[in-house]
């Protein structure tokens, strides 16, 4: 028999500390998709946890292109663009996790990770850890069973206490080089305004070049047009708000840059093959944790 004492009060150099209680927003499960494409999107309010169970993605970060398998755990910072493909002959299969209020002692608010470490952790001891606790938060608010709540917080701070253990070994830096190109600086430029009426000509004034040159130098950089580009935020955040809010349509619209509901439904269709009726209604996620009575 083996018998160890704890002390809570321990503290040791390589220890941190929650300067938050972190809460969970959300979480949900993506399956059997094996055309799944999520546009450019950010949170700006909450960070993300994903873990891939099976299959294989393609995941855009910060303008750095990664892929991940079974095993590995993506984390989102708060704010972080983040672009998300299924591999057709391996769909991708994860539990995501959005949560809210992180304020990890030594790092920004809104970062789990640091910024000097790769935003996709590979697999290791850890990973099936990591995988039961999203399985159990999963279930959990499927069943709703007393303390339901109380049990998925837990174990939202315990795959937040892996991570950090994770990263506090895991140094390896992520992509430095030169300044941004003039593409990537109007790419940002359209991720960080998308919500606003943004016009080719706009675009070229901000940067002081022609509107043929934005089009020019953007479609060879980025692979699409200035507007097919704006585009794709808008419906990416859209895919966002529906799976993660309750907000109406015509609310969704609005905060993505269409005044007209019916112009951003006709959009959203044309670039999804769902209206966002049938986007919310076709995708599993569980949205947020109910009050317990």
């Amino acid at each position: 028999m083996v018998q160890l004492s704890f002390d809570a009060t321990r503290s040791a150099g390589d220890e941190f500390s929650f300067e938050k209680t972190p809460g969970l927003c959300y979480v949900g499960l993506l399956e059997n998709q094996p055309n799944w494409y999520f546009p450019s999107h950010k949170h700006n309010d909450l960070s993300e946890v994903i873990y891939i169970a099976g299959g294989e993605g393609i995941f855009k970060i910060n303008n750095q292109t990664y892929k991940g398998g079974k095993g590995d755990i993506l984390i989102y910072n708060k704010g972080v663009i983040h672009e998300e493909f299924s591999k057709p002959d391996a769909p991708v299969k994860l539990y995501f996790l959005g949560i809210g209020n992180v304020a990890i002692s030594g790092l920004a608010e809104g970062d789990i990770i640091p910024a000097t470490v790769e935003p996709v952790l590979k697999r290791n001891e850890c990973s099936p850890y990591i995988e039961a606790c999203m399985k159990k938060i999963f279930q959990e608010n499927q069943d709703k069973q007393p303390g339901f709540a109380a049990v998925c917080q837990q174990l939202t701070l315990i795959i937040l206490t892996i991570i950090q253990r994770i990263t506090a070994v895991q140094k390896e830096p992520v992509h430095t080089g030169r300044a941004p190109s003039l593409s990537l600086r109007m790419k940002t430029y359209i991720e960080e305004n998308y919500m606003e009426n943004i016009t080719l000509q706009q675009i070229a004034d901000h940067f002081f070049i022609s509107p043929s040159y934005v089009c020019h130098i953007f479609k060879k950089d980025i692979g699409y047009s200035p507007m097919h580009y704006l585009l794709r935020c808008r419906i990416g955040e859209a895919k966002r708000l529906l799976l993660t809010t309750d907000l109406r349509i015509y609310e969704i619209a609005r905060l993505v840059g269409y005044d007209n509901p019916n112009y951003f439904t006709m959009m959203f269709k044309e670039m999804t093959r769902e209206t966002p009726t049938q986007f919310r209604r076709n995708n599993t996620t569980i949205k947020g944790l109910a009050a317990e009575g």
